[in-house]
């Protein structure tokens, strides 16, 4: 495969419909991974995908073929040490191809920038691909799960400490 030239960027505000498109395209290709549903996402309106760019971070994955990935730095709500990453996917054909750690890395600096000294995370317990990039990328499992709401399916929770 040839090399893949890409760029990591922050969504910014007039980002919406390109954060709606690939949200549906990523919920279309894998409706497992997520926590929500491609209704739920279809019904979002504007001031809702604006909601997605603050006090979060939403990064985009862009390539020759245009946007091809999203990841989502989430701070938690009552802990300002701990981030969420959330809402990640990558477009099958760049998969295996480091655009993936990339983006998991943005995530993790935008972290450490917000002086949090962890991220944490969500996975289908059955998704081992997923899993095992994770791991890769420095996440540990931490014991802790969760059955989602919305399938039945049962979540392992990974965390990885900062360095900071």
């Amino acid at each position: 495969m040839k090399e893949t030239t890409f760029t990591v960027r922050r969504a910014a505000v007039g980002d919406e419909p390109l954060l709606r498109a690939i949200r549906i395209e990523a919920l279309g290709e894998a409706p497992e991974a997520f926590g929500s549903t491609l209704e739920r996402e279809l019904a979002r309106t504007q001031a809702d995908w604006q909601k997605w760019l603050s006090p979060s971070a939403t990064f985009l994955l862009e390539t020759d073929a245009g946007p091809q990935g999203i990841v989502a730095g989430v701070p938690d709500a009552k802990d300002a040490s701990v981030v969420h990453l959330m809402a990640m996917w990558i477009h099958p054909a760049f998969r295996g191809t480091g655009t993936a750690a990339a983006l998991v890395q943005t995530v993790l600096d935008w972290a450490e920038g917000q002086g949090a000294s962890r991220v944490r995370l969500d996975v289908i317990d059955e998704n081992e691909r997923a899993r095992r990039f994770y791991e890769k990328c420095g996440f540990e499992v931490t014991g802790e799960f969760s059955i989602r709401a919305l399938t039945g399916a049962r979540e392992i929770r990974m965390e990885k400490k900062l360095k900071g």
